[in-house]
């Protein structure tokens, strides 16, 4: 292929040489016809000489129109006509004179256009590597990084490539990329520390120009840099999750240690002293110390469901069992739950006057609904009123529990169902809590196609609001 274009810019040259030599000749049989003496006629051949140097790319073909001018001029315009013959020594010094001239004029033109053609090139090589450099920059991913230099390849070469990573099974390699016995061109890929894989041109047997291969290792160059580079952020984006995962799991047994501490003590103190001092407690003593630990029992799990929820969240292993349920039996559920915890709160509840039966998670929803009235009670005081409104709007079915208490602090309205976040206030009831409630009933309401919010009431107080569709997924 290299051979036949060589030779197809040989027959152009030579073709254009024979060109301008007849235009020469006869625009000179021409001037001489007007009675031009013969140093016009020269430099119609000199400009010819100039014009064959500046329409081909090779000094020789300068050289060759110089010599083809001084035996043109020789045959036609000097005596005797039509002859290889010179007697006079004028015409001698002046063909001489003009051959020198020629050479010289062509050779500095020859020169001139190489440098010109050179000063092209170099234009060209910069733009190519700025644009091949700045391709790359924008480009993240493995696959995506390879696959555009593959293609960047195929667009100002016109070979196919394929691309092989060191500990990759997989090969990349462009769409016209043919699995063959075709010789390639292989260039290592190389990284900051290492050799990263390697890349193999198939150009068989056929010579690259310059500009081709400057473009193949350019872009070896580029596919290490930004290997490396989205290597280097991946090792980065792997040990920043690490470190994440590290600091959850630090907090998380924090808190739980910290939220242990206080059902836990009074248990222990209240069955303690049961045991010790039953005999002498009157049936009103025993009976309020079995509901403090009661209570403090239905605390503990209801803490300890929040955390195998939160690690279940955690680990992608929430899943859901649904079912056709009947929201005034899980309402009534969750309800049953808090008869203990409320204490001296009033709770309203409101339900349709319709029974509506949703697809869902009921064991879920509970947890949802005891997570939100429990919020209630930690942020309200004694005799407070708390109300759980049941409603339909459009094709959901809402879910609202109300307080009035001091509502939510606006430094964590934003993130206040991101995990382990909780107000910085004393709580009313001193069970403060790890912040994850809020963010396992946001999971599980989006688990269910649902959607969750909080909201400051105008009369003081918080409002929590989810709805879940009516009719499932």
């Amino acid at each position: 292929m290299t051979i036949n274009r060589k030779n197809r810019e040989i027959a152009r040259s030579v073709m254009k040489v024979l060109v301008v030599l007849t235009l020469s000749l006869l625009g000179s049989l021409l001037i001489a016809g007007l009675g031009a003496g013969r140093e016009s006629i020269l430099m119609m051949f000199l400009l010819g000489v100039l014009f064959v140097t500046i329409l081909t790319n090779g000094y020789i073909y300068g050289l060759a129109a110089s010599v083809a001018g001084v035996v043109l001029f020789d045959f036609f315009f000097t005596e005797p006509r039509y002859a290889f013959l010179i007697y006079s020594a004028v015409d001698v010094m002046l063909l001489l004179f003009f051959l020198v001239t020629a050479v010289v004029s062509g050779t500095i033109t020859s020169r001139l256009q190489k440098q010109i053609s050179i000063s092209h090139q170099s234009e060209l090589t910069a733009r190519l590597l700025y644009k091949v450099a700045e391709d790359f920059l924008h480009i993240t991913g493995k696959g995506n990084i390879i696959l555009r230099g593959i293609k960047y390849i195929y667009d100002h070469t016109g070979y196919a490539s394929r691309v092989i990573l060191d500990g990759d099974d997989q090969e990349y390699f462009s769409e016209q990329y043919v699995q063959s016995d075709m010789e390639g061109l292989t260039i290592p890929i190389q990284g900051v520390a290492k050799q990263m894989g390697s890349l193999t041109l198939y150009c068989g047997r056929d010579e690259l120009t310059f500009q081709q291969e400057l473009v193949v290792k350019t872009v070896a160059t580029q596919l290490g840099a930004a290997l490396d580079r989205e290597y280097s952020y991946r090792e980065r984006e792997e040990i920043r999750v690490a470190m994440e995962r590290e600091r959850l799991r630090s907090t998380l047994l924090r808190s739980v240690a910290h939220d242990l501490r206080t059902p836990l003590t009074a248990l222990t103190g209240a069955s303690s002293l049961l045991t010790d001092k039953f005999e002498q407690l009157s049936l009103e003593e025993q009976k309020k110390l079995a509901a403090d630990i009661s209570e403090e029992m239905i605390w503990l799990a209801n803490f300890v469901e929040n955390i195998l929820n939160m690690t279940r969240i955690g680990e992608g292993q929430l899943f859901l069992h649904k079912e056709d349920e009947v929201v005034d039996d899980v309402v009534n559920e969750a309800t049953s739950h808090m008869s203990r915890i409320l204490q001296n709160r009033h709770l309203e509840v409101s339900l349709p006057n319709e029974v509506i039966s949703l697809p869902m998670d009921g064991k879920l929803v509970v947890q949802v609904l005891v997570n939100l009235l429990d919020n209630a009670v930690k942020h309200t005081p004694l005799e407070s009123c708390i109300d759980l409104k049941v409603g339909i709007l459009g094709n959901d079915v809402v879910f609202e529990v109300c307080d009035n208490g001091n509502g939510i602090a606006e430094d964590i309205m934003n993130r206040l169902f991101d995990g382990f976040t909780t107000p910085k206030n004393n709580i009313i009831d001193g069970k403060r809590g790890m912040g994850l409630g809020l963010a396992i009933c946001k999971a599980i309401v989006e688990a269910h196609g649902g959607a969750i919010r909080a909201e400051n009431q105008p009369a003081g107080g918080a409002r929590f609001v989810f709805s879940l569709p009516n009719g499932g997924e």
